[in-house]
C-alpha cells in the first residue's frame, strides 16, 4: 500500500497533470477576463477608430475557387495523379515506352491522356462556375446598420 501512495503522488506531480493542477501564471488583470466587472470596447463600422487602425481586419470577399489561372494545370494534374488508377496507368504507360513492352506506348498513354483531359475540363468548368457565383455573392447589395 505504501508503494501505491508514492506512485499516486508521483503521478499527480508528473508532467501529465502539471497543467491541470498548476496555479495560473496570469497576472491579476488577465484573470478577470470574462469575469464579473470585466468590460471590453468593440468598435463597429468605425474605420477611423484607434482600434481599427491597429488591427488589419480581413475583408468580406468570398473566394471558394480551388484554382487560379496560373495554378490550374499544376494543381489539377496533381489532383488527377493522386488517384491510384491514374497513377497506375501512368506507370504502365511509362513502362510501355521501353523496348521490352509487348504493346505500344500510344495504346497505353492515349486513353490516360483522354481521361485526364476530360477530368481537367470538368474541373475547370466547375471552378469557373464557382468563380461566377463568388462574383455574384461579392457584388450583392447589402444593408448596413449603423
Amino acid at each position: 500500500m505504501a508503494g501505491g501512495g508514492r506512485r499516486r503522488s508521483r503521478l499527480h506531480l508528473s508532467n501529465i497533470y502539471a497543467f491541470k493542477f498548476r496555479k495560473s501564471r496570469f497576472e491579476e488583470d488577465h484573470s478577470q477576463i470574462g469575469g464579473p466587472g470585466y468590460s471590453r470596447v468593440v468598435y463597429c463600422n468605425e474605420p477611423n477608430s484607434p482600434a481599427a487602425e491597429r488591427r488589419n481586419y480581413a475583408g468580406n470577399y468570398v473566394r471558394s475557387t480551388k484554382y487560379t489561372p496560373a495554378s490550374f494545370i499544376p494543381k489539377s494534374l496533381f489532383e488527377q495523379f493522386r488517384r491510384v488508377a491514374n497513377f497506375y496507368f501512368l506507370v504502365t504507360g511509362i513502362l510501355s515506352l521501353t523496348a521490352l513492352s509487348p504493346y505500344g506506348a500510344v495504346s497505353a498513354l492515349l486513353p490516360l491522356g483522354f481521361v485526364i483531359a476530360v477530368s481537367m475540363v470538368k474541373e475547370g468548368i466547375e471552378d469557373w462556375g464557382r468563380k461566377k457565383q463568388d462574383i455574384e455573392v461579392n457584388n450583392r447589395k447589402v444593408k448596413v446598420h449603423d
